[in-house]
């Protein structure tokens, strides 16, 4: 549509591109205009990489943004009527920073999977929404296992040695890339929705052997205790380290008046998360695929 221009998001923009999301994904990215703004507080977002599609009267109809991954570019998108068009905006801003491959990660059975099937994609991957909930009463306190310590994080103190144990924990995970502790702190102890004594820390003597990092809820899935990495480094598995992690979590958000708590996982997960989740009670609530395109 020739009506149509692309321009860099602006702050007054949040409302609607909130609106884009809830419209477009419903209760999987229910986003808020607050949750938009902190993009902007965000260091690691490049704000030529956020971008909205305007109609011919400035109104907010599409939004897309690009996050560079070596010679991959993730796009994440809501363009609710106008997905094949502010698609091939986004797939021009990726070849427009040399990208070679577009990944985009789709809700299961959502209308634009068969829409980027089409156009070459393929699924590579999925990860699921796992959910539990509880009643009034609180949920039993783990079994620690010998040698290990649960006690909450400490900020700033634990700050390097809990992100270093988290990046030593993921390494061998699908998809995994190295970050820097200054993007690492973006998404995380600089998030609006941070709060440290949520956080716990699993200790053996001097290490720190894994962590559970806790949010009151996830920016785009409010109402919902959400575990956002629960990491267990690799000579520390197998041990109870991750069940005693996740049940402590469990009790600490109900402390705090949650009733309902979820977390996301890859379902191929080579640990075994997925079991471990199913044994503590958590249920499948829903799927999201990775697609991937490679440019010619």
């Amino acid at each position: 549509m020739s009506s149509l221009r692309l321009r860099q998001l602006r702050e007054d923009d949040a409302d609607d591109v909130a609106r884009l999301f809830v419209e477009a994904w419903g209760d999987a990215r229910r986003l808020g205009g607050d949750d938009i703004g902190q993009w902007f507080a965000n260091e690691a977002l490049k704000p030529e990489n956020l971008l909205v599609v305007v109609d011919e009267d400035d109104r907010v109809v599409g939004y897309f943004d690009v996050w560079e991954e070596g010679e991959s570019v993730d796009v994440d998108m809501a363009a609710p009527g106008l997905w094949d068009e502010t698609l091939d905006l986004a797939e021009n801003r990726a070849r427009a920073i040399g990208a070679k491959r577009v990944r985009m990660v789709v809700s299961d059975g959502h209308d634009l999977e068969d829409r980027i099937g089409k156009r070459g994609y393929r699924p590579l991957r999925a990860s699921l929404t796992m959910a539990i909930e509880f009643g009034v009463e609180a949920p039993p306190e783990p079994v620690i296992p010998d040698g290990i310590e649960l006690r909450p994080y400490r900020h700033p103190e634990d700050e390097r040695a809990v992100f270093e144990a988290v990046q030593e924990a993921f390494a061998d995970h699908w998809d995994f890339h190295p970050q820097s502790i200054e993007n690492w702190r973006e998404f995380t102890v600089k998030a609006r929705n941070f709060n440290p004594d949520l956080w716990l820390v699993a200790r053996d003597g001097d290490e720190v052997a894994g962590a559970s990092l806790n949010y009151p809820e996830r920016t785009d899935d409010p109402g919902y205790g959400w575990v956002g990495s629960l990491a267990v480094r690799p000579a520390w598995r197998r041990r109870g380290v991750g069940e005693a992690l996740l049940r402590r979590s469990f009790a600490v958000l109900h402390a705090r008046g949650w009733r309902n708590v979820r977390l996301s996982v890859d379902a191929e997960n080579p640990t075994g998360a997925t079991r471990l989740y199913e044994r503590v009670g958590m249920r499948m609530l829903r799927q999201a695929n990775t697609w991937e395109c490679g440019f010619e």
